[in-house]
């Protein structure tokens, strides 16, 4: 089976100091991507998770068959304004172009991921 991080898309990205005034002063959502047990160590409050991928027990990891139909029930506005995180902006970047091949219009990564966030995350 192929790596699904092994090709990164190029998308809209911004940094995490521009995402964190997206999110709490323009009221963007934020979409975690990471894993259920990811998001609970930490995340940012009012964040929505719903993972890209899932890590195996051997090591690989695969794609969310439900990703974009659990994705696009929690955000269901093709029009609404997204940042997508993860942990170091890979999956992130993945979402992201999954969900402006869904005809998301106003979507961007968070690059590098929730571990450049400036700010405590809540558990």
């Amino acid at each position: 089976m192929s790596n699904p991080l092994a090709i990164v898309p190029d998308v809209p990205s911004v940094d995490a100091t521009k995402a964190k005034e997206l999110v709490e002063e323009k009221g963007h959502a934020l979409l975690d991507v990471r894993t259920v047990q990811e998001y609970e160590r930490g995340h940012v409050a009012g964040s929505v998770n719903v993972p890209y991928l899932f890590f195996k027990q051997d090591g690989t990891s695969e794609r969310n068959p439900e990703f974009l139909k659990k994705a696009t029930t929690a955000l269901s506005d093709p029009e609404a304004e997204i940042v997508v995180t993860c942990q170091a902006g890979r999956r992130g970047a993945l979402a992201t172009k999954a969900l402006q091949d869904a005809k998301y219009t106003n979507v961007v990564n968070l690059d590098k991921g929730l571990s450049s966030w400036p700010a405590p995350l809540e558990k």
